[in-house]
Formats: C-alpha cells, structure tokens, sequence
C-alpha cells in the first residue's frame, strides 16, 4: 500500500467521509465570520491544510472511495463536489442547523445563497449559477440533490446512505430493481463458438465505450439476464435488474429510469431493462425515447433485454452505439452439454442416454432446462420423500411440466401407458414404417446436430408425416404412440377452429398454433387434414385466390416446423401434391381384414367381462367388416346393455354383441339384412331394435351362429 510522507492512507471510505465533513465545517465557520474577525482567516487556512491532507490520502489508498467514485461516475465538477459534501453534512452533523442559520439558511438547511456565499460567492448573480443547478447537469438530472421551490437543497436519502455505507435500494424501487448475483464466468457458458467470440469484446468495453446499449434478444430462458451477468464479472461491474413491466406501472417514468440509472452509477453496476418489449408499441414510444436518452447520456454499458430483435428511434444511438446481440435456442449439442452440466454426474442411471433422449426431444433454452430439473427433483420427492434420486421418468415428467401450458386451437390427447405398437393392429410392413417413423425422430438431435446436416438443411428439419386410412383404423392411437416414444404430449388441432371465413384469419391461426407448439415440445395432430390441406385449383373467382394463399402459407409454415406433425386423412388424392413433397413418411392404415378383426375383438375385452366364446367372436369377425374403432363402440355398447339387464353382470352374450353390431350399422347408414346377418342374427336385431326393446338372452345362443 501506498503512503504519503507524513500520513497513512485511509483504512476505508468512512475515515475518507470523516475528513471531508471535518473540511466543510470549517468553510461553513470561515463563511459565517464576519468580515473583520481574527478567526475567519484560520478557518480558511485551516480548511486549505486539510484539503491538501485529503488529497494526499486520497493519493496513498487503494481501497474503493465512495465520494470520489461518486464524482468520477456522474462527472462532477468540484464545486458539485463540495455541494453534495455540504449537503451531507446539513444531514448528519448536528451543529449544521446553527452554522446554516447564520448563513441566513431557512430553518438550518442549506439553502442556494447559502450555498453560493460558502463554495462559490464569485458566481452569485451570473449564468454560471444557473448552471450550476441546471437539469441537464448531474446534480439535478441524475438525481443526486433534490431543489425545492424555496431554494432549499436536499441531498436524495439513497445518496446520503449510500456514501455513509448502505448500499439498501429505495423502498419504493425495491419491486422492480435488484442486483443481480455475480453469475457465471463467460467462459463458462454453453454458448455457440460464433456467439462467445462476438461477446468477449464486449466485456472488456463495458466501462471503456460508455453511453452504449446493447440488446440481447432471444426466446424466454436463452440466458439474456446470464449473459449480461457474466459480461459485467468479466468488465468488473455489478449488474442492476431492472423489470420494466413492473416498473411502468409508475406514473413518473422519467423519474424512475433517473433514480435507476442513478443507483446503478452509485453501485458501479450496468443497468439491465429486462422485458423492453413492453415498451415497443406505440404508445410506449415516450416511455421508449426517455429510456433511450438516458442510456445515451449513462458513462457505462446499459443492457436491454427482449423477445424480439428492434432498432431505436430515428436519431437515437446514430453512431453505432446500440448494439443487438441474438441469443438463439441452443442447438441439440449445446442442450446436451446444458443437460450434462445442471444434472447430477452420477444421475439417473444411463445417464448419457437419458441425456441424449431429453436433448433431443425437447428444444429448451438454457431456463426452462433449469426449471425442468428442479420440476424432476419435485416429482422424485413425492415418489420417494426420504430420496433425492432422479429417474428418467422424473426427469421426462419435469419436461412435460414445462410444456403444458396449452394451445389455442387444439387440445392435449391424453397418452396410453399401457399401449405399445406391437398392440397395433396392422400388417408387419406398416408397423415396420412406424418404427422407422419413431427412428428418425429419436435420431432427429444426432443427424442435424452430431453429423452436421443442419448446418447444410434450412428448411424442413422438423418431422412431418401422413396416416392414410379410415376411421377408427388407428392412425390416432399410432400417432399417440409416436408422442409417448418420443416422450411428449400430443396436441389435437382443432381444425373448425383454425379455418375462418375471413381473409387472412386462418394464416394467423395457424402461425399462432405452431408458435406456441414449438415453444411447448409438442407433437402436433391434424385429423381429417384434407379440410386444411385441400388439393389447390384454378383462380376463378377471388375466394379461390385467397384459399391458394392459405395453402401456400400452411405449407411454408410446416415446413418452417422443427418439432413433428402428423397429418391423418382417408382422402389421400385430395391433398395438395406440393404437400407431398415435404413429408418424410407416409403410413398406410387400412381396414382390418378377418383375421386382425378377431385380434381387434379378442384384445378387447377387459378382465372384468367375459365374452361369449371364441366361436362367437371368429363368427363375428368374418361375417362383419368393421374397423377397429367400430369394434371398441360394438363392445361397450353391448357391456351397457348387459348391465342393464344384470347390474352384476360379468359378461356379454352372443345376442348382446350382435345386436349392438347392428346397432353401429344404424350409425353408419348401412343397411341391416339377412344376406349380412344372417337370419338368426337379423332376428335378434329386428327384435332388439325395430320392435321390443328387451334382449332376452336364450339358452344355448353363447355359441349360436347367424345361419345364412
């Protein structure tokens, strides 16, 4: 440590304060003498002695000052110096109210003319008074002193505790301002290469390029706060949080970002506006000007962080001094290392498989990868309170909770647990062109992100693919069966929803729907898709013009896609052809023949009901070409009408199942006949259903045939 010739260097910033009060008593002692007395010149020499003594310690210390970092940082001059000295002393030093009130100050506090006849009597009555107390110099404008109508001076209570060592934050901004940890060093980030050698310039000009504004801008959790956090540990500044959305809520905007920017220059911190885009419309353009212009004038680094990239006002930051900065999603890599570096190293089992699986399922951002591991280490706390162990189905779960938030326009399909694909009922060949279906999913990360075909793919990297069938073929359980593969929720478009009347709607739908399913993991659903995907024709009349833009737009959009889609549709020439082109599969689901039929029935009946017999249900399946899902209808049909004649029942008759066959017939349109039925069959369905309503069940029909 340094040390003058004859005195120590001060110990800490209060010895520092001690002095200076010490000096400006003495100048208030030499100002309130009169002309003619003795003592007047040894105050004056004595105030000379201990500036000089002031100086010279100043001059020997290395620990921080708070005075002098308050004069270097607002850029006083020393007469702004030695007002706020002066009014620091009028507030802690009790014999101040009798030294003011002998310099005609009202009710002991310092007064202008009280100030001028201490510091300045030479400028009283010029301009330069005047400037001194201007709202462009940085006593008024930044905050520091407050001046009344009266002419009385007040040194703001946050500056007056912050030079006596309280560094508290004003009550009033404490709901929207904060310091920020010290956060992350930069180079200790997960960041892309390119990225992290834009921003290390930036740390070591924090302080040095002063009145600059950098953006960062990215979805929510890209790690904008962490950036501007480990920017400012680099630069060797504290970061200042400020929440504009709360903050706006204040009537006196220009106060605030003041009082802001003038806590953050008492801290030597870089301000961070985090959520600027409440002030992007149009009428928060004032709000937006008066926050530019204090970043204009600010002597350091301001941060601005948003969802969306902008550029400011015309005339603002001209010379190259905002800067924007994107912060992407991060890749499959950089989610992969994120996931390595938040989870436990010794967990979950397999950990580098589950590692692999959840990076490549779920594009998160730095945040929400955070939030769902602490989502994870809740689900394992309620499955084992005296545990702290993750499983890859917490882990998968705390996901999910990050992903279900809903979306306009479709509706969550709630996931089979008890389901596989080999529950399929479908030829080998179509179950095959699932499974591949599921590959190139699970190995969606490792081929665009490991082998590198994204950076030679721009559009169409996500995952879309067609089920051709009719209902109740499958196509939604498979698609269901794709999700829970993968691990996510599936989400069913509502398409009558989605579709509107009025030009330009539909588009605005649809881009709505894909936001929000990219932003929540899912895998979207487009039953009957046809209705959306429909063939385009001639432009004959305007509606046709439009609906081919619809077309268009629907087009461009799933291709812009990253996460899956699957379209379902019975009506395959009547999609567009250029929809073809962007899918990566197309799966057949056609109708059951005779023998899946009799797996679809057999697989049907929960343990807790029994069937007529399998001659029963080999008769049924050969004589009734239903689908899957007219199967599942038949056999609760026919468990409600047992029950409604037993409520003990514990199974179905023969006659139960095929009156309720007949009964999905009448739902279909299709016509009943003995030709079909047969003529035993026919009758109990003409019975059951054409005249009396009672089903009778007769011995022996647990094995009868239809006949015919």
């Amino acid at each position: 440590m340094k040390s003058s010739s004859w005195m120590s260097a001060y110990t800490d910033s209060t010895d520092h304060i001690r002095d200076e009060l010490a000096r400006m008593k003495l100048l208030l002692r030499e100002a309130g003498a009169d002309d003619g007395d003795e003592t007047r010149a040894g105050y004056r020499d004595a105030a000379a002695e201990l500036t000089r003594r002031i100086a010279d310690r100043v001059a020997a210390t290395d620990v921080p000052l708070r005075l002098p970092a308050l004069v270097r940082w607002f850029g006083l001059d020393d007469r702004e110096r030695d007002i706020v000295v002066l009014c620091l002393f009028a507030e802690v030093e009790k014999s101040a109210r009798y030294l003011l009130e002998d310099l005609g100050g009202e009710r002991g506090e310092p007064t202008v003319d009280a100030v001028l006849r201490v510091l300045a009597p030479e400028i009283a009555g010029t301009p330069a008074l005047w400037a001194l107390f201007s709202a462009d110099r940085p006593l008024l404008r930044d905050r520091l002193v407050d001046l009344d109508d009266t002419g009385v001076l007040r040194l703001d209570p946050v500056v007056v505790r912050h030079l006596l060592g309280d560094d508290a934050v004003a009550d009033h901004l404490r709901p929207f301002l904060g310091l920020a940890d010290p956060g992350t060093a930069l180079d200790d980030l997960v960041l892309d290469a390119s990225l992290r050698q834009t921003l290390r310039p930036l740390a070591h000009r924090l302080t040095e390029d002063g009145r600059t504004a950098v953006l960062l801008h990215g979805p929510p959790g890209a790690g904008r706060r962490a950036v501007a956090a480990a920017l400012c540990r680099t630069g060797g500044l504290r970061l200042l949080l400020v929440d504009v959305p709360a903050a706006t809520g204040s009537q006196d905007w220009a106060r605030v970002v003041a009082e802001c920017y003038r806590e953050a220059g008492l801290r030597r911190a870089a301000p961070c506006w985090v959520g600027v885009d409440a002030l992007l419309d149009h009428e928060a353009a004032d709000r937006r000007r008066v926050l530019l212009a204090a970043a204009d004038r600010f002597p350091a680094t301001t941060f601005l962080t948003a969802e969306r990239a902008w550029d400011p006002d015309a005339g603002a930051f001209a010379d190259g001094r905002f800067l924007r900065v994107e912060l992407p999603p991060p890749d499959f890599r950089g989610r992969r290392e994120l996931w390595r570096s938040m989870l436990p190293h010794d967990q979950p089992a397999d950990r580098d498989r589950v590692v692999e699986r959840l990076a490549n399922t779920f594009r998160f951002t730095p945040g929400r990868i955070r939030d769902a591991v602490g989502a994870a280490l809740g689900v394992a706390r309620l499955r084992d309170p005296a545990s702290r162990h993750l499983t890859a189905a917490d882990l998968e779960e705390g996901c999910r909770r990050q992903c279900r938030r809903g979306l306009v326009n479709a509706h969550r399909v709630r996931a089979r647990t008890d389901l596989t694909f080999d529950d399929l009922v479908l030829a080998e060949p179509n179950r095959r062109q699932l499974r591949e279906l599921a590959d190139r999913i699970a190995l969606h990360g490792r081929i665009y992100g490991d082998l590198g075909f994204g950076r030679r793919v721009g559009l169409g990297r996500g995952v879309i693919a067609l089920f051709v069938g009719g209902s109740g073929t499958g196509k939604t359980m498979a698609a269901g069966l794709l999700a829970r593969a993968q691990g996510v929720d599936l989400y069913k478009v509502d398409i009558a929803a989605v579709a509107s009347r009025w030009v330009g709607e539909t588009e605005k739908h649809l881009d709505l729907l894909f936001t929000d399913a990219e932003q929540a993991n899912v895998m979207l659903f487009f039953d009957e898709a046809d209705a959306l995907f429909a063939r385009r024709g001639e432009v004959t009349e305007a509606r046709d013009r439009w609906a081919n833009v619809e077309m268009s737009f629907l087009l461009q959009r799933i291709e812009e896609f990253e996460g899956v889609v699957v379209l379902a549709t019975n009506l395959r020439q009547n999609l567009d052809q250029a929809l073809f082109r962007r899918l990566h599969a197309v799966v057949d689901f056609p109708s059951p023949d005779a023998d899946d039929r009799l797996r679809i029935w057999r697989g049907l009946f929960p343990p807790g009901l029994a069937h007529p017999g399998d001659d029963v249900l080999v008769d049924l399946a050969s004589r009734f070409a239903l689908t899957g899902g007219d199967i599942k209808n038949v056999v609760l049909d026919a468990a409600v009408r047992a029950l409604s004649e037993d409520p003990r029942a514990t199974a179905v008759s023969a006659r139960h199942l095929v009156v309720s066959v007949g009964r999905e017939y009448q739902k279909m349109g299709k016509p009943i006949t003995p030709a079909v039925f047969g003529t035993v069959f026919h009758e109990w369905v003409e019975t059951a259903l054409l005249g009396d309503t009672g089903v009778r069940p007769e011995a022996g029909t647990r094995t009868a045939r239809g006949g015919g």
